[in-house]
């Protein structure tokens, strides 16, 4: 059904790597940022951000890393499911003129920061039971707890979206296939993933970054591949994320436009991956993969996408997180 202002806000739980980035610009004047990153926790966070019941799953800590993750999901509207004791992956994002650099090692101590680690959260009945609540269901990373949980979700009829990235996904990924009802992947990842067919009746995105996307929906008839040409950002500071927030449109369209992809497929979800790919072209004008959230915020993100009503979305812009202590892989 076609979302409206009185409608119920739609419920998406997103499992897989959830982590802090940490945006440490090289030279200037300008101090790090700290945000939510990781697929998963990028995903919850804008459609959070943008109106939606999110909720993401991932583990916990003491350290001052999980505190301001906890509070910049907060502002984006996430409700975070501590699945199990564990560290939270932090990821150091260093932007230059020359582009992106990934670091994982601690700016304050040196120490090697914790990396994605997949762990049991299926014995969380309230877990269980949101998944089943679910509206839609996205996974990055797998294991048997998330074939768990999205089969309950797929059990009361949610979307479920699988954004393959890892090759050791490879022991789950023919099940997760079966339930899909949307896969996106990146050129650049695709040859490394060799379980990744052209099998299914979802809807299929591949992105082909500078070429623009293809993209198939055997289910409504669209089994050949269709290309979508590449949509040229009015600036470009940093393009990490920009998948994510495609990711995210897409969602937000198929979810605003349910009917209209039942009367006509390929021209609605056409119009629906041309306003993802502006989303994601205007992310690339703010550094970090999130950040216009926090320079423009939700209500821009929104009119993107062709939904005027602003009453549901969070504060507008989004502040930005504080850290009090340098070492973020430390306790607070």
């Amino acid at each position: 059904m076609v979302a409206t202002r009185s409608s119920p806000a739609p419920r998406v739980i997103a499992a897989g790597l959830v982590a802090l980035d940490v945006l440490h610009p090289r030279g200037g004047d300008r101090a790090a940022a700290f945000r939510v990153g990781g697929t998963a926790g990028n995903v919850a966070s804008i459609l959070g951000a943008m109106g939606w019941s999110a909720l993401a799953t991932g583990p916990a800590d003491d350290s001052a890393a999980f505190k301001v993750l906890l509070e910049d999901l907060h502002e984006c509207g996430v409700e975070y499911h501590a699945t199990a004791a564990g560290a939270i992956p932090v990821i150091v994002q260093e932007l230059s003129e020359r582009g992106h650099s990934f670091s994982f090692d601690c700016p304050g101590c040196g120490r090697a920061f914790p990396r994605f680690a997949r762990s049991g959260i299926a014995a969380h009945p309230a877990l269980n039971t949101r998944s089943q609540q679910a509206d839609v269901f996205f996974a990055d990373r797998l294991s048997a707890d998330v074939i768990a949980l999205a089969y309950g979700a797929r059990s009361q009829g949610a979307f479920i979206v699988y954004e393959p990235s890892d090759e050791n996904d490879a022991p789950w990924a023919a099940e997760m296939l079966a339930m899909a009802s949307m896969v996106k992947c990146s050129s650049e990842r695709a040859p490394r993933l060799s379980w990744l067919g052209d099998e299914g009746e979802y809807l299929k995105v591949h992105t082909l970054g500078a070429d623009g996307l293809r993209w198939r929906w055997p289910k409504h008839g669209i089994a050949g591949w269709q290309h979508m040409s590449a949509i040229r950002a009015d600036r470009v500071v940093d393009t990490c994320g920009a998948g994510d927030w495609l990711t995210s449109g897409i969602l937000f369209g198929l979810r605003e436009h349910t009917d209209e992809i039942n009367r006509g497929a390929r021209r609605c979800a056409e119009q629906i991956l041309r306003s993802a790919q502006q989303l994601a072209a205007w992310s690339c004008g703010f550094a970090g993969a999130r950040g216009a959230l926090y320079e423009q915020g939700p209500a821009v993100a929104r009119s993107i996408l062709g939904a005027s009503s602003i009453s549901s979305v969070r504060r507008d812009p989004l502040p930005e997180p504080t850290m009090s202590t340098a070492c973020v892989s430390c306790p607070a």
